[in-house]
């Protein structure tokens, strides 16, 4: 696979979450922005989940990323990467997905905040070029493969 199909998976990611949060925001009737912290389980569950996505979306890529082998071919080396790639974007995809469901049942503007917060930060994680020569570390001749 190329560079290019890595950035269209992560571009159809965004793009259905962006999709799904437009929706959920117009099929309700507004915001709540004061609610009970009493009974609801998931007032804690959301932020916490968005909190293990973030981090161990970057500890998962970093880990898969040290797995590679320094003397694989390219295509091997790309392979792995994009399977870390695709890892890092659905832990963080899960979490938004999580936080959008929960503000389409309550309308707590937390969720939804926390989801356009998660979906922000699953844009700027776009496969490019350059990270991709950084991440891998690859050496000048691998690089103008790329």
């Amino acid at each position: 696979m190329s560079l290019k199909i890595l950035k269209m998976i992560h571009i159809a990611l965004v793009l259905g979450l962006v999709i799904f949060g437009i929706v959920a925001y117009f099929s309700g009737e507004g915001f709540v922005t004061q609610f009970t912290m009493e009974g609801d389980f998931y007032i804690y569950l959301v932020p916490s989940i968005a909190i293990l996505a973030y981090f161990g979306s970057k500890l998962v890529f970093k880990q898969e990323l040290s797995k590679i082998d320094k003397s694989a071919t390219l295509a091997q080396k790309f392979a792995k990467y994009q399977a870390a790639s695709i890892l890092k974007f659905a832990l963080i995809e899960g979490a938004a997905l999580l936080a959008l469901v929960e503000f389409m049942s309550t309308r707590y503007s937390l969720y939804f905040t926390i989801a356009i917060c998660l979906v922000a930060y699953l844009a700027f994680q776009n496969p490019t070029k350059n990270k991709l020569i950084t991440d891998l570390q690859l050496k000048p001749d691998e690089q103008k493969q790329v």
